[in-house]
């Protein structure tokens, strides 16, 4: 691994989110984990009168749905700005001029992207821990909380994500829109793998898209570990299913990243 590309990646990375976007996308996004909370909250409160369907605990494992919903809701938000930011990375620097130059340089894509990684990584994470204590007085509960499980899962979480990043960014690179085809995905996201309510309420042939997808068993993994407190060794086999799962994404990812650039490189001299 080449660390002067990811040394100079984090370093740009995060130069750029310290002077260009300092305090305005953390708080939109803080009020996106809020918002999404506050509606569920409502919905289940005032609409529903606490009452659930017999199945969700079936499905969940769990009553508590508000704290359903709000890990939910978090790992979304996760999910969006790590996916969204690093898939935007080259269509950036299509878009600033730079990505000739970028190209002509010791340009590492597994340095570069994972640099992009690590910077939404950090960030995000403090959006979702300010998010989380806002959260507290809707009803969230972490008394069962596994914190090395939680730990595990996380980690091969953000590999997933990292995966659905990479070929989010082929799209991107290779239609050179951002618009479009990032709000379709996240919004087909939301909808089918599990972030608000159990994947199973689906039918047959969504479910079967949605198990495909890293994400919904990364959603799964982490709210077993949170809210259930399973540990590693009760969730090893689905662990290694979303691992293998990831790996694929990835790959195939790059492979076609590098096709992606020579096309868009190609458009840029008409």
């Amino acid at each position: 691994m080449d660390l002067k590309v990811l040394r100079g990646t984090l370093k740009k990375n995060l130069l750029t989110r310290y002077r260009a976007y300092p305090i305005d996308f953390f708080v939109g996004n803080v009020l996106t984990g809020f918002y999404t909370a506050l509606g569920a909250w409502m919905m289940y409160k005032l609409l529903f009168e606490k009452n659930l369907d017999s199945r969700f605990y079936v499905f969940t494992g769990t009553k508590n749905y508000m704290s359903y919903v709000i890990v939910g809701s978090l790992i979304y938000l996760f999910v969006v700005r790590t996916c969204l930011n690093v898939s935007r990375s080259l269509i950036t620097e299509l878009r600033e001029g730079t990505l000739e130059s970028l190209m002509l340089a010791p340009f590492k894509r597994v340095e570069y992207f994972l640099g992009n990684m690590v910077v939404q990584t950090v960030t995000t994470s403090i959006e979702v821990l300010v998010s989380l204590i806002i959260a507290i007085p809707f009803g969230i509960n972490f008394s069962h909380c596994n914190l090395l499980g939680f730990f595990v899962v996380t980690i091969i979480s953000l590999y997933a994500f990292f995966g659905v990043s990479m070929i989010l960014g082929c799209i991107m690179l290779s239609t050179r829109d951002t618009y479009i085809s990032q709000n379709t995905l996240f919004t087909f996201l939301f909808f089918v793998c599990g972030i608000t309510f159990p994947s199973q309420y689906l039918p047959q042939w969504l479910r079967l898209i949605a198990d495909f997808i890293p994400i919904t068993n990364a959603v799964t993994l982490i709210r077993n570990s949170v809210l259930l407190g399973m540990g590693v060794q009760e969730q090893i086999a689905a662990i290694g299913s979303m691992f293998l799962l990831s790996t694929i994404y990835i790959l195939v990812g790059f492979l076609l990243m590098k096709r992606c650039e020579e096309i868009a490189l190609e458009k840029i001299h008409g």
